[in-house]
């Protein structure tokens, strides 16, 4: 029979050591659930950021590719309608078609004033031609040079029996002050760049037919001398131009990056503005039309141009570089570059 005695002693010889060893298995285990949910979570936040990173990447190639179309589309069409050529012996001013302004400054104002600003050290990149409207074929002509105006007709449908919208003329009209590109059908390359004053449409089907008076006063109008000095000799040339074969409405696009704005979180874009060509004033004299978003994310564009030659014309090399997030996670989003080559095909 165990006594009171032996009882208090084997409590005494076996209950502690039992329950020291219960709490270091318990601690030891505590500790190894911890670093195993810790490693978890660590390659968890990692593979997370990584996947985020790949997202972003995937995200810069298509903003890059969009931006990039755009870009091609608009510097192949630069001075189509033969704006850079001068009268007859008189060498082409490739410029008024396409012009570089590099590594702009801060606050550098995309059109009057710096409302919009491009981004410090980004390029401008300016292009002026009939960009994304037809080269009408001109059905008849008529100036008179005391008063210093005309008009042209332009019918849907062609004598020659293609049709022609006429949407960029009417549009042209309702805006006010477009530029109207005119080109000799007497002389190769001879033109002139006057303001538009009406187009009034009337007709239907391929009988439409659509009348765009014009003027050719320096003296008239806020544009009017910006227009007139990208003719020919920089002038009307009213002795030169003879018959007026075809015409479009000139446009100018500024491609530039907008730089990131905190208080709206948004991040550095790619941008196109519209203006009325040599003037530095907003399409439409609206502020939203000198921030057309291309795309997000673009942080640089550099755009350089290289003479290949009599005849060929240039090349103009496009780089532009995505980069989003935080400096914190530079490492896992580096900067992407993308570059193209594009020929132009109406600076010869």
């Amino acid at each position: 029979m165990m006594t009171p005695e032996f009882l208090e002693a084997r409590t005494t010889r076996f209950g502690p050591a039992e329950s020291g060893v219960g709490l270091i298995e318990t601690l030891v285990a505590f500790g190894l659930t911890v670093a195993v949910a810790a490693a978890a979570l660590v390659f968890f936040v990692l593979h997370q950021r990584l996947a985020r990173a790949q997202l972003e990447a995937a995200s810069h190639q298509q903003a890059q590719r969009a931006a990039h179309l755009e870009l091609r589309r608009a510097v192949r069409a630069a001075g189509r309608g033969g704006l850079i050529h001068q009268l007859p012996g008189q060498p082409p001013r490739p410029e008024l078609a396409l012009e570089v302004e590099k590594r702009v400054g801060a606050g550098h104002g995309v059109g009057a004033g710096t409302a919009h600003a491009a981004a410090e050290g980004t390029d401008v990149l300016v292009v002026r031609g009939v960009i994304n409207g037809p080269l009408y074929r001109v059905d008849e002509y008529r100036f008179d040079p005391a008063a210093r105006r005309g008009w042209v007709t332009v019918r849907a449908r062609t004598a020659y029996g293609s049709d022609q919208s006429l949407e960029m003329l009417q549009e042209a009209g309702d805006a006010g002050d477009d530029a109207l590109l005119l080109v000799s059908g007497d002389v190769p390359g001879v033109h002139a760049v006057v303001p538009i004053v009406d187009v009034a449409t009337s007709g239907r089907g391929g009988s439409r037919t659509s009348r765009v008076e014009f003027h050719a006063d320096a003296s008239r109008g806020p544009f009017a001398a910006a227009f007139l000095s990208m003719s020919s000799s920089g002038s009307w040339p009213a002795g030169y131009i003879g018959r007026v074969e075809r015409a479009g409405v000139l446009e100018e696009w500024r491609f530039h990056v907008r730089p990131p704005d905190p208080d709206s979180m948004r991040g550095a874009q790619l941008a196109m503005a519209r203006l009325y060509p040599g003037t530095g004033v907003a399409w439409r004299r609206r502020s939203a039309n000198l921030a057309q978003v291309i795309a997000d994310d673009i942080v640089d564009l550099e755009v350089s141009l290289e003479e290949v030659g009599e005849g060929p014309g240039w090349n103009v090399t496009v780089r532009t570089t995505a980069r989003a997030g935080e400096p914190s996670a530079a490492a896992l989003r580096a900067p992407r570059t993308a570059l193209g080559v594009v020929r132009t095909r109406n600076l010869r």
